[in-house]
């Protein structure tokens, strides 16, 4: 009588009820796959996954889960999408082991507590200050994805590939796989600043008998035939600062990741000032409408710096932040 009377769904939860009685429905919860979410005005898959999976970087498997998306770069108001809750199931990680204590013995002195080192906390974390980009002065390039063994168009994450490199390599050496998306000029006077550049994943050299073949060690993004190389060098992370600068800085917000509209925090937003300007890492800006009266907009970190050109996080958003908008002292508080 039960089948005939219960779904499929409800008769699994109600076995659940039966044979685990201490499952919380929580717990039960985590047997769905999917979440269905309603697109807004200035998504990208990239703030999807950060808000709904709490890392950006998941966004190509929300892409593979939903094929009906074509192309990544456009999503719309209203569309739905399938975000795949099993991303968020995470390891537990291992107890730690707990530390004996030596017994005191008279006239011994006690043995010293063990002091764990602090962790410490960065301006951005790693992986999203090498996504994140910068404007470059000129177009890096050192030689180019060729092809791939299984004939693939887009790779990712620990596969192969065939490069043509401008000068000789060996095994072992690192490339930045990058892609030019726009030259930007100045939205105030029209001058050039350069090119926007992604970091679209790390290759190493694994093979070097006619044209090299390399492992995609780290992929941020879609890495296709036709991408360019750039020499590799290490990008770290700034440590946080407890009081962070609040110079006093005019400028503008030349690009935005994606080139989207900025909507939500830890977006990428670059900007015409750096270090020439006096600017450091950390330190704090405002954001400001394009109009005649100062009206604040946003709040962002600068997280990496060239000579004249920064790229900054997004910390605050009140209103979307656009290309254009302004850039001036943070306000006190």
């Amino acid at each position: 009588m039960i089948r005939k009377i219960l779904s499929r769904n409800t008769l699994f939860i109600f076995f659940l009820i039966i044979l685990v009685p201490s499952l919380t429905f929580a717990e039960m919860q985590t047997y769905e796959e999917h979440k269905d979410y309603t697109v807004i005005r200035g998504d990208t898959l990239w703030d999807i996954s950060q808000k709904e999976l709490d890392d950006p970087f998941l966004w190509p498997k929300v892409w593979k889960d939903n094929p009906e998306i074509k192309n990544p770069d456009r999503i719309y108001p209203d569309q739905k999408i399938k975000i795949p809750l099993y991303l968020l199931q995470k390891e537990i990680p291992a107890e730690k082991p707990k530390v004996v204590k030596k017994p005191k013995i008279v006239e011994e002195k006690p043995l010293e507590e063990i002091v764990e080192p602090e962790e410490i906390k960065y301006l951005a974390d790693k992986n999203l200050l090498i996504a994140s980009g910068y404007i470059a002065d000129s177009v890096p390039d050192v030689g180019t994805v060729s092809d791939t063994p299984t004939d693939r168009t887009v790779i990712g994450n620990n596969d192969y590939a065939y490069i043509k490199s401008h000068k000789p390599v060996q095994i072992g050496d690192k490339f930045y796989v990058i892609d030019v998306i726009e030259k930007i000029d100045h939205p105030d006077t029209g001058i050039s600043l350069g090119y926007l550049i992604e970091i679209l994943g790390i290759a190493e050299v694994v093979e070097n008998s006619g044209d090299p073949k390399v492992i995609i060690t780290k992929a941020y993004g879609e890495i296709s035939q036709g991408d360019l190389l750039d020499n590799y060098y290490e990008i770290e992370p700034s440590p946080a600062i407890d009081i962070p600068r609040k110079p006093d800085v005019i400028g503008h917000v030349v690009a935005t990741k994606q080139l989207h509209r900025i909507s939500g925090t830890f977006d990428i937003v670059y900007i015409d000032k750096g270090s020439d300007d006096g600017l450091e890492a950390g330190d704090l800006l405002a954001t400001t409408l394009q109009s005649r009266h100062k009206i604040y907009n946003g709040l962002v970190q600068i997280i990496n710096l060239r000579a004249t050109t920064s790229t900054a996080i997004v910390k605050k958003c009140d209103r979307e932040i656009v290309r254009g908008d302004g850039i001036t002292q943070a306000r006190e508080g």
